[in-house]
């Protein structure tokens, strides 16, 4: 008899575990809280408006995730470079940095004093060892890493406006990886004096093309859905989860909210891609009281998307530019990514604003979000209010992890619990408290449905 193993959540990790298992014929099923899948790589469609949780573009050096999503779109899709800019100090910036652009585009001067700061650091700082249970700090590792000018200048106001908290309170594994090496290279090459445009600091992931589905980025984990229902995996929206049981008799009972009534399904294993701290909370028997208070420890940090509907065409000449010292984070164009994402003569202007859950960027209206930023959208002339005929808002509460220092031991104690349960498993960037990128999280849950398809002694066929 074969397992049958029941997925929370239909965002992209559970949509490619669901695929993937489907393979060997495996009985799964799919409970998602909201109508719509998709998760965090999910599109608000409004009318005729496509507006992504965020900006989105596939990417990835993975040759078999790339070549099985292009085959879910008959190998359809174009790639196309990504231009992305940061906007400092009224200068557009490339963005990763380069060498150029941090003596060029920056400024020289402020080029050579990364270089001597970057120099003094190595020379004089002073290693620090973060207390028991505490990871290095961003301001730590920056100072360490970087020197104190870029620190000020980049590092300590970007970080700060974006996760809402101190540097001196967040882990350095806030910084991803990819970033961090940009910077490496970025210094190497100041410190070489090569200071020409082509002296490049993006890895290799960064310089990968990009590719975009028509009508949102949705559509590909609508793709992978689909072929996932051809399989025989059932896929059950509006459907939230509210209580895990683990039966006597072996095996788990999902009890879900379905139309106002309770329902329940039973299967061999559990597998949630769903906020990690909410699973927690949901396991019967309860988990013990210093196992739940780690689930206080560790939390996302939320996102508010507003959406301007406008005329104007090629505003920002590229994908999305990073901006300091504002109201919101980022700025996107749409029609950058696709022009089918808005009606004929139409575009949309989105803005992601940083928030925690429950603060006034998470719980004001559309029209005083707008009101809180257009100021600055026409000081920098990107759109002024008479450019703006619709508003769209999106708000996702669970969008980012936040490392705080102390995060890494909470974490740890939770998962531990989750794993030393049979039958149970966390998974995906939510479920795992891991910031990845959608090439990763299909990496993630094609290796896990391998590992289970293995132990129930089944073999694997992508």
């Amino acid at each position: 008899m074969k397992p049958q193993i029941i997925i929370l959540g239909a965002g992209v990790s559970g949509l490619s575990l669901a695929l993937r298992l489907s393979t060997q014929g495996v009985n799964v099923f799919v409970l998602e809280s909201n109508k719509m899948i998709g998760g965090l790589a999910g599109t608000l469609r409004e009318n005729s408006y496509c507006m992504d949780i965020g900006p989105h573009s596939l990417f990835s050096e993975d040759t078999e995730i790339l070549d099985a999503i292009l085959r879910l779109f008959n190998n359809a899709l174009i790639a196309k470079p990504r231009k992305v800019k940061f906007y400092y100090k009224e200068k557009y910036l490339d963005y990763p940095l380069t060498a150029y652009s941090v003596l060029f585009q920056m400024g020289l001067w402020s080029g050579m004093r990364a270089g001597l700061s970057f120099l003094k650091s190595k020379a004089f700082t002073k290693k620090h060892r973060p207390i028991e249970g505490e990871e290095e700090t961003v301001e730590d590792w920056a100072i360490k890493s970087f020197g104190k000018h870029l620190y000020k200048t980049f590092f300590k106001p970007y970080t700060e406006q974006f996760w809402k908290m101190p540097c001196t309170e967040l882990s350095s594994r806030t910084i991803p990886t990819h970033t961090r090496m940009s910077f490496i290279n970025t210094l190497r090459l100041l410190l070489r004096r090569r200071f020409t445009k082509a002296d490049s600091s993006l890895i290799e992931r960064e310089m990968l093309p990009t590719y975009y589905p028509d009508s949102g980025f949705v559509e590909i984990p609508e793709r992978i859905a689909e072929a996932a229902r051809e399989k025989g995996v059932q896929i059950r929206t509006e459907c939230r989860a509210v209580r895990v049981d683990e039966l006597a008799s072996g095996g788990w009972r999902v009890l879900y909210e379905f139309n106002g009534e309770q329902k329940e399904i039973e299967g061999t294993h559990v597998v949630s891609t769903i906020p990690l701290t909410e699973f927690i909370k949901m396991l019967n028997p309860p988990v013990p009281s210093e196992i739940l208070a780690s689930t206080y420890r560790i939390d996302y940090r939320a996102l508010t998307a507003l959406g301007m509907v406008t005329n104007k065409q090629n505003i920002l000449n590229c994908s999305y530019i990073y901006v300091l010292d504002q109201p919101f984070n980022r700025i996107s164009e749409m029609n950058e990514f696709s022009s089918a994402t808005s009606p004929d003569g139409e575009n949309i202007i989105m803005i992601e604003i940083p928030c925690l859950r429950e603060s006034p960027a998470w719980i004001a209206p559309k029209e005083e979000l707008f009101d809180m930023c257009i100021g600055s959208l026409a000081k920098d002339g990107i759109l002024g209010p008479g450019d703006v005929k619709h508003l769209l808002l999106i708000r996702t509460p669970y969008a980012y992890p936040i490392y705080r220092k102390d995060y890494a031991v909470n974490l740890k104690r939770l998962l531990d619990h989750v794993n030393e349960r049979e039958g149970i498993s966390t998974l995906g960037r939510t479920g795992e408290f891991i910031y990845m990128d959608i090439d990763k999280c299909m990496r993630r849950a094609f290796d896990f449905a391998d590992k289970l398809l293995k132990h129930y002694d089944l073999e694997t066929n992508p």
